[in-house]
C-alpha cells in the first residue's frame, strides 16, 4: 500500500492539533468554573469541538488515507508504551528469521552439491543431466569455480 500524500496527511495533522487545543481549552475551562458566565464559554468550545470532530472525520475519511496499522501497535499505544519498541522489536525478529533462513538456504545448497556429486560417482551417466541441475539452481560447475578461482 502505498503512503497517503504529504497535504493528506498534513491536513489530518493540522485538525488533530486544533482537537487537542479546543480539548485544552475545555479542560482548562471546567478547571476554571466562574459561574454562569464559564457556561456560555465552555457551551461554544464544545460545539467548535463538535464541528472540528465532524472536519477531522471528513478529512480523514479520504482514500488516499487508509492506512492499515497493526493491532499490535495500537495494542502497544493503549497499554502506554513507545510504538518504536514494537518496530525495534519486529526488526530484531525480522533479522533473526532472515538469519535462520539464509542458514537454511546454505544448508540445501551443500545438500544439493553433495547430492550432486555422489549422484555423478554412482551413475557418471547422468553428470551432464546433473550439471544443468546445478547451474539451473543456482550452483556452478566445480570445474568452473576452480578455473575462477572461486570468485563469483
Amino acid at each position: 500500500m502505498a503512503p497517503p500524500p504529504n497535504s493528506a496527511l498534513k491536513s489530518v495533522e493540522e485538525n488533530l492539533r486544533a482537537v487537542i487545543e479546543t480539548l485544552y481549552e475545555i479542560s482548562v475551562g471546567v478547571h476554571e468554573f466562574q459561574g454562569p458566565e464559564s457556561v456560555d464559554v465552555i457551551a461554544n468550545l464544545i460545539d467548535k469541538l463538535s464541528t472540528q470532530y465532524q472536519t477531522l472525520d471528513s478529512v480523514a475519511a479520504k482514500p488516499e488515507l487508509d492506512v492499515a496499522v497493526p493491532r499490535e501497535v495500537i495494542q502497544y499505544i493503549e497499554d502506554g508504551r513507545n510504538p518504536d519498541i514494537y518496530t525495534r522489536e519486529f526488526i530484531e525478529i525480522v533479522v533473526k528469521q532472515n538469519q535462520f533462513m539464509k542458514g537454511k538456504m546454505e544448508a540445501y545448497r551443500d545438500f544439493r552439491d553433495v547430492l550432486a556429486d555422489q549422484i555423478k560417482v554412482s551413475f557418471p551417466e547422468l553428470t551432464e543431466k546433473v550439471d544443468e541441475v546445478i547451474e539451473g539452481t543456482g550452483g556452478r560447475k566445480k570445474k568452473e569455480e576452480s578455473q575462477n578461482g572461486g570468485s563469483s
